[in-house]
């Protein structure tokens, strides 16, 4: 077996339609099968390796030459989401891609997630370690940041949730505006991170319109609204154009307790405090959820997006301390938008 062969047979893998029946959608899968046939569907899939996992398998030392302690050392240093598991990993970019407005429509969705994969796959806390005075200076603002929150909001984790999407849709549109202002003044390509970065902007707006049809805001809450938006935009607008790093790693962390906000919320409505009513009709066509679904279905998903913001702004974050901004950004397992112009 040469070594290309072995890249492909070693490398995870994807399901990936190439002719006929529904659009079914693929999953990531880790197999040595090379062909399934969909009865149900009347087409057929095929088996490919997924780029991120080819390039690790490609320049890797040759496994013969590795121990099993060397290639699990070997993996670990080659993943770009370290501070998550694997699993996680995994999960993670099946769940975001569940919805991908501005993607290839051409493109098949996953299966959904089972429930058991959203609360335990999901459902740890990852939290990534801060490394250095600018990860401290990130961390120690989110903290800060988070006195204020917790003491308005306390166990109101609806109205928490409608006040915290008006402001999370910011950063990402911030970011792709500073990236696009960038690629037209160098004259040069951006390297596919604009789009991640809008649809990053553009599901958080999503969040908002789906809560929205949860609960209203009371007029406290949208003077708040009116205000911190104004200010963050100012502040965020201002860090990323002095340090994208720090600004992205921010979003990191912010997104770590937003993680934590939806955990609490989900709490809430399994103690009852919270009605468990069905999902908004929004939200069922964006998250591709049954006709049945209930107001925790939304959270669960919801929550899942915010681990992909968390992980995705991290790895941004680490790619600027690396020097790496004119390279394409590392994407999670078989996240579609690794096929993003």
């Amino acid at each position: 077996m040469n070594r290309l062969t072995r890249a492909l047979v070693s490398a995870p893998q994807t399901w990936t339609r190439v002719s006929g029946g529904a659009n079914v959608g693929f999953a990531g899968l880790r197999g040595v099968s090379r062909y399934w046939n969909n009865a149900q569907a009347g087409g057929h899939y095929v088996l490919r390796a997924s780029a991120p996992a080819m390039r690790t398998q490609m320049f890797a030392t040759s496994a013969e030459k590795m121990s099993d302690e060397e290639k699990a050392q070997h993996v670990r240093r080659d993943r770009a989401y370290d501070w998550i598991t694997e699993e996680a990993e995994i999960l993670i970019a099946r769940a975001y891609n569940r919805h991908k407005p501005l993607g290839d429509k051409s493109q098949s969705y996953p299966p959904a997630l089972s429930v058991e994969d959203l609360e335990r796959g999901i459902g740890q806390p990852f939290h990534y370690a801060p490394k250095n005075i600018i990860d401290r200076a990130s961390y120690g603002l989110m903290k800060v940041l988070r006195v204020f929150v917790h003491g308005f909001f306390r166990e109101k984790y609806d109205h928490h949730a409608v006040v915290l999407e008006t402001v999370a849709a910011v950063p990402g549109i911030v970011a792709a505006f500073h990236r696009h202002m960038r690629s037209l003044r160098r004259m040069q390509r951006d390297h596919g991170w604009i789009n991640p970065l809008q649809e990053e902007a553009e599901n958080e707006r999503m969040h908002l319109l789906i809560w929205m049809k949860v609960c209203q805001p009371s007029y406290l809450e949208r003077l708040l609204v009116l205000a911190a938006q104004g200010v963050y935009t100012l502040f965020y607008m201002g860090l990323y154009f002095t340090s994208p790093r720090a600004a992205h790693r921010l979003v990191g962390y912010l997104e770590e307790e937003a993680f934590a906000a939806y955990t609490q919320y989900l709490q809430a409505i399994d103690a009852g405090k919270i009605e468990n009513k069905p999902a908004p009709d929004i939200a069922i066509e964006y998250y591709r959820l049954p006709l049945d679904a209930k107001l925790r279905d939304v959270v669960l998903h919801v929550r899942a997006d915010e681990c992909m913001h968390r992980d995705f702004n991290h790895a941004l974050a680490n790619a600027y301390h690396a020097g790496n901004i004119d390279a394409r950004p590392q994407f999670m397992g078989d996240d579609m938008r690794e096929n993003m112009k």
